[in-house]
């Protein structure tokens, strides 16, 4: 996919990409039961289309996470990233989802992709 964009979209898929394996990397280590993270974007449309999906092991850590607020540590996590590399989304909120790997979260199946596209 990568090798088929423009430029600037180039540009900004990296500077995603890095934000984004930042707030993977602090997730892992400090939210038990986190375990990945992807995104999507129609760079047509972008950045009203990009969104972000985070992944959970199981439907009760992601229950745990909801209750412990780690939510908004996600929000405010990951905005400060992506505006640190020059990436600006107006409504996280409605770019943000939250899966698990218990409900078939599975990069590597079209079919769950096709969920988020």
């Amino acid at each position: 996919m990568v090798n088929n964009l423009k430029k600037n979209e180039k540009k900004i898929e990296s500077a995603i990409v890095k934000a984004l394996n930042s707030v993977c990397e602090t997730l892992k280590h400090e939210s038990k039961g986190f375990t990945w993270l992807t995104h999507f974007v129609d760079y047509a449309n972008f950045p009203k289309s990009l969104k972000l999906v985070f992944v959970f092991d199981t439907n009760q850590s992601l229950e745990v996470a909801k209750n412990e607020a780690l939510f908004k540590k996600i929000f405010e996590l990951t905005e400060t990233r992506l505006s640190s590399e020059g990436v600006y989304v107006k409504r996280l909120d409605k770019a943000v989802f939250f899966d698990t790997e218990e409900n078939g979260a599975d990069f590597n199946d079209s079919s769950w992709c096709r969920k988020y596209s």
